[in-house]
């Protein structure tokens, strides 16, 4: 892998919580930051959930390293929001780390 196989653009977010007039909570995306990334599309399949039809697709997203990537993040590519499923057991030495991501499917 090198620095010329991450040539896609991909925004990480952060969730967060405000607080809404009636004090309720209300989930936020906040961006953290635009990163480039190689995307590989894994799979996908189709599902019958709550009599909706879903499509969710399986990715395979790997960037520079980073330390702020939490189980509350997620990616946003070509205007779609990819989950964040799995780090991949990732090597803190490595200069580059692998996530699997779903998209199609809520957080």
């Amino acid at each position: 892998m090198g620095p010329g196989d991450l040539d896609q653009r991909v925004t990480l977010q952060s969730l967060g919580y405000t607080t809404d007039d009636g004090g309720g909570r209300v989930e936020t995306w906040t961006t953290v930051a635009t990163l480039w990334a190689k995307v590989t599309p894994m799979g996908g399949r189709e599902r019958l959930q709550a009599a909706q039809l879903e499509s969710p697709a399986n990715y395979r997203v790997t960037i520079r390293r980073r330390t702020d990537i939490t189980a509350k993040s997620r990616f946003v590519w070509q205007g779609k929001n990819l989950n964040i499923r799995f780090d991949g057991f990732n090597n803190p030495r490595e200069l580059y780390m692998t996530l699997d991501c779903e998209m199609g499917v809520l957080t």
